[in-house]
């Protein structure tokens, strides 16, 4: 054969089938572009904390791994198209060893072009996405441009090495085969599968216990850890019933009498029925596609949006000073005069001193822990206890209270205990009023346990409590602490982080065990947060093209397969806007099932993401419920405008 026959001859066969190898170029440059993006943000992520060097890393695995997945996912698409033109020229006389080098041209030129496009426009928009980086992590931002020799060469190898795979797997499917095989592979339809009602129960005990472990678990920490295991028995749930599942239910509505025997249920339930099998997988992946995408991108833009609301539980004002001291007017003076040196004064002062330990709930009171084995510890959630006497919470407020022994207020930051009495290791309170002051803001919400502020009469309560406390827990027992909290004059981030250094500097002479400031600690929130989000969106763009491309295949490969079965059905008598009807019943069906699914999906997976997110202490399930809601609208936006284009090239395709 001549010299450039074959380069000549795959590119042809490029371009007679752009239907399906634009859009595989496409993503595949997309892909490419993504790779070097997020490649490079984690070449300079030194720049950065490391919370945010963690989330870049986090998403240059994610994105390799999906990369390589979804490429090879993809390409299964056009092998089948192309398949019984493979079979063609292997009658015609072709070898099959030019069929490999045809197959091996192929996929060079398109590798050139996601290389050569990907690079360059990843290099063009590289700097875009780095200051939508800077800008949600409230960084400065640098206009200089920059090229990653690193994730330049990262990418190209990444994906070098994942199309030469994709040829062998190509080059390995055509030896196989017989070329009647490869001339028929495309016409060969799928037999009737069976209803399997065990794999289709199987799959709703899955996908239940998933949700129920979402839904019942309250432990925070509990929650993180079951959390993926609820996602992995969903995920399992999702593809027995797309696959078993829904095929039981087509047949099952096949039998239905009343139902089946009309034209439009007639042709989508029967067509569904023999082709479920293989579209089933797919509709699944789209499923758990949409999935991943508005959980990212809600719980994400829920941290984000939702800072100031996770600042002001953290710390509730300008600095906070915890000391090892239960004199209380020492600190106050080792604080002042702090102050003084910086030239600021204090507004707004909280002293106190607080005992804080853990508990667990039962029918008698809360007791320690370590009267409970690991089995009980799973079921009963630990609680928080700040214990402060009245003394200084009525200095604190202003206040005029007055608590007799055995006494008690109780404020429940976070948690539900109505009982009028409580009993706390061996002490018993009466609780003689509940008050809410916010005693329970600051640092200690950070508690991804029940928090509760109990008010007490006296430190000699307060002392009897830490000796049971330290009796219970020896070495891991808390101590008896004084807490400084206050608002600083004139109101200045810069002089803030001076008065916090001063005080850290001074940590060793005056006693102090931390020194907590407020714009030191929304800076490390917005990076955190920032890099979430920036991550989250990054992911859910590729997850939504890959969804994109997969729905678009989709559409292509049941267009060729109902075309000449709807040519059979015209010739019969059906009139074309029975046929319309039918597919357009078929295609609505099966097109926003996955969509159903997903928002079902992430309804039940909102409980537990509330829940995970006290461990962050973010308690504004308003503003969550928001996210949740807007990020799914706007899916189904998307979602919707995707149908009515691929929806076009299906009708098109069996119009012909």
């Amino acid at each position: 054969m001549r010299k450039g026959f074959f380069p000549r001859l795959a590119l042809s066969g490029i371009r007679k089938n752009r239907s399906i190898y634009y859009p595989y170029i496409l993503t595949a440059v997309l892909t490419t572009a993504m790779m070097y993006i997020i490649g490079s943000l984690q070449q300079i992520s030194t720049d950065y904390s490391g919370t945010l060097a963690f989330s870049l890393q986090l998403g240059i695995v994610v994105t390799s791994v999906f990369s390589v997945v979804f490429l090879f996912y993809t390409n299964s698409f056009l092998m089948r198209r192309r398949k019984k033109e493979f079979g063609l020229y292997n009658i015609l006389g072709m070898e099959k060893r030019h069929l490999a080098r045809l197959i091996f041209w192929e996929t060079a030129l398109m590798l050139a072009v996601s290389l050569t496009i990907g690079l360059a426009a990843g290099v063009l928009l590289d700097k875009l996405m780095h200051l939508v980086l800077t800008r949600l992590v409230g960084q400065a931002v640098s206009l200089t441009f920059a090229v990653s020799p690193g994730s330049m060469r990262y990418t190209a190898a990444l994906i070098s090495i994942t199309f030469a795979l994709i040829l062998l797997n190509s080059v390995r499917q055509v030896y196989v085969a017989r070329p009647v095989e490869l001339l028929r592979r495309a016409e060969v339809g799928e037999r009737e599968p069976k209803a399997r009602w065990l794999l289709g129960l199987l799959g709703l005990i899955s996908l239940g216990t998933g949700y129920w472990l979402s839904a019942t678990v309250k432990d925070a920490g509990m929650m993180i850890l079951f959390f993926f295991v609820a996602v992995l028995l969903v995920i399992a749930g999702t593809y027995l019933l797309f696959t078993s599942g829904s095929i039981t239910l087509l047949k099952a509505l096949r039998k239905n009498r009343r139902y089946y025997y009309k034209p439009d249920h007639f042709i989508s339930v029967s067509g569904m029925i023999y082709r479920m099998k293989q579209n089933a997988v797919g509709l699944a992946n789209v499923c758990i596609l949409s999935t991943m995408v508005l959980v990212m991108v809600f719980s994400t833009l829920s941290l984000w949006l939702g800072m100031e609301d996770t600042l002001n539980s953290r710390l509730r004002s300008d600095i906070d000073v915890r000391s090892a001291s239960t004199d209380v007017s020492a600190l106050e003076a080792a604080v002042d005069e702090t102050l003084r040196q910086a030239g600021a004064s204090r507004e707004d002062t909280w002293t106190y001193r607080y005992l804080s330990f853990s508990a667990l709930p039962t029918p008698e009171g809360f007791v320690s822990s370590v009267s409970f084995t690991e089995s009980d510890a799973l079921i009963a959630s630990p609680a928080t206890f700040q214990v402060m006497v009245v003394e200084d919470y009525n200095r604190m407020l202003g206040r005029s209270e007055t608590l007799a022994p055995g006494e008690a207020l109780l404020e429940c930051t976070r948690g539900n205990y109505e009982g009028d009495t409580l009993r706390l290791l061996d002490e018993t309170f009466a609780i003689k009023a509940r008050i809410s002051d916010g005693l329970g803001a600051g640092q200690a919400l950070a508690s991804i346990y029940d928090y509760y502020c109990l008010v007490v009469d006296s430190m000699d309560t307060l002392r009897r409590l830490d000796s049971e406390q330290q009796a219970a827990y020896g070495d891991l027992a808390s101590a008896i602490r004084t807490s400084m909290s206050f608002a600083l004059l004139p109101a200045s981030p810069q002089l803030s982080e001076q008065v916090a250094a001063l005080l850290r500097s001074q940590a060793d002479a005056d006693g102090f065990t931390s020194v907590a400031e407020r714009t030191e600690l929304r800076e490390n929130l917005m990076t955190l947060y920032g890099g979430l989000l920036f991550v989250g969106l990054f992911l859910g763009l590729l997850f939504i093209m890959a969804m994109i491309l997969i729905i678009y295949y989709k559409q292509i490969t049941e267009g060729y397969e109902d075309r000449e079965r709807y040519r059979i059905m015209r010739k019969v008598g059906l009139s074309r806007r029975e046929i319309r009807r039918s597919i357009s019943s078929q295609i609505l069906i099966v097109f926003f099932l996955p969509l159903a699914a997903a928002g079902l999906h992430v309804a039940f997976a909102f409980p537990g993401i509330v829940t995970m997110f006290r461990a962050l202490s973010m308690t504004n399930v308003t503003l969550i419920a928001g996210c949740a809601l807007g990020s799914f609208a706007g899916f189904a936006a998307l979602y919707g405008a995707v149908y009515l284009l691929t929806a076009r090239v299906y009708y098109r395709i069996v119009s012909e």
